[in-house]
């Protein structure tokens, strides 16, 4: 047996359902690729594997779950998309940079996207309605929300004036991220500095060159696999450099000082929906694309006090979390 597909199989069997398994007398096989490493991809792969056991799926009973992590490499995701096909799944899933790629390779096997920013506008489906193709799954839209974290920053830290962008060269929604990012900061006298990257290199890169940008704070211009998955590294330098910085993710293991947007992993949790219904007959070409319906604002006091910044009432106020 695959190493990786033993070790999600070894921690799936924790998440058997406490009800009774549809007994349709078959296994199923779902492949999935990662972006990033195994450590920050588990609370996403948890959420993924509890949706699957909210619909009768166990690992190890009656569905195999491959998993591919391309270590914040996209230059291996072809041949890890290869393997997975190989293993002849009844679905794939994965973030939109791998669906991609995932679409390149097969326009048979269903693909269940578990985060997208623009599914039409990169060719994965015609329409969010009636994706007409082999790919449907969750669109969340992650170029819209620079402008919220810019307000919420402008609250946090009165004066606000010089506001670092990290830019995902490798996801398409970053370009619209930024453009609606510079259209907020402009309105309120804030410049913004970007830093584009597309791997761990470019956002060491980013780091040392923030130390000579007079930065008050830095955020994200939209959805990234890369800067998700880095989310440790990212964490350590803006500490280091003593920067405050939101995320649009508000996993605990992220130290942003507050994140806003669609909660990550309840994508997860959704997009195994999606693939419920693609096991039981539906066709992704017939499948709508769902768009967030849940937001969630998190505010890390912890981060907060360690930078010596109190958060306002204001904010406090507005949270659907708080990290002590």
């Amino acid at each position: 047996m695959d190493r990786r597909t033993f070790l999600v199989l070894a921690g799936g069997t924790l998440l058997c359902p406490s009800r009774a398994l549809a007994q349709t007398g078959r296994t199923y096989r779902v492949g999935m690729g990662i972006v990033g490493a195994e450590p920050g991809a588990k609370p996403f792969i948890d959420s993924f594997l509890a949706g699957m056991n909210d619909h009768g799926y166990a690992v190890g009973r009656n569905l195999i779950f491959d998993v591919r992590y391309a270590y914040s490499d996209l230059t291996r995701l072809p041949a890890l998309v290869d393997e997975l096909i190989a293993l002849k799944p009844h679905v794939l899933t994965g973030f939109e940079t791998v669906a991609q790629v995932m679409r390149s390779k097969t326009s048979v096997i269903p693909i269940d996207l578990t985060s997208s920013s623009d599914p039409v506008g990169l060719g994965l489906a015609q329409s969010l309605a009636r994706p007409g193709g082999n790919v449907t799954g969750v669109s969340l839209l992650w170029e819209h929300y620079p402008p919220k974290h810019i307000e919420i920053f402008r609250e946090i830290l009165p004066k606000l004036s010089r506001l670092g962008l990290f830019v995902d060269t490798t996801f398409t929604g970053s370009k619209a991220g930024e453009a609606n990012a510079r259209n907020a900061a402009r309105q309120i006298g804030v410049t913004i500095v970007p830093y584009y990257v597309a791997n761990r290199a470019d956002v060491e890169q980013a780091f040392a060159a923030m130390e000579k940008d007079r930065l008050d704070a830095f955020t994200f211009a939209g959805g990234s696999a890369i800067l998700l998955h880095l989310r440790p590294l990212v964490a350590e330098r803006a500490m280091r450099l003593r920067l405050p910085f939101s995320s649009m993710v508000g996993t605990g293991t992220f130290v942003a000082i507050f994140s806003y947007g669609p909660n990550t992993e309840h994508a997860f949790r959704d997009a195994a929906r999606y693939v419920d219904k693609i096991l039981k007959g539906a066709k992704p070409s017939d499948l709508p694309i769902e768009q967030p319906t849940r937001f969630e604002m998190v505010v890390n006091l912890k981060t907060a006090r360690a930078l010596g910044l109190k958060i306002p009432q204001s904010v406090m106020l507005r949270a659907d979390r708080v990290i002590e």
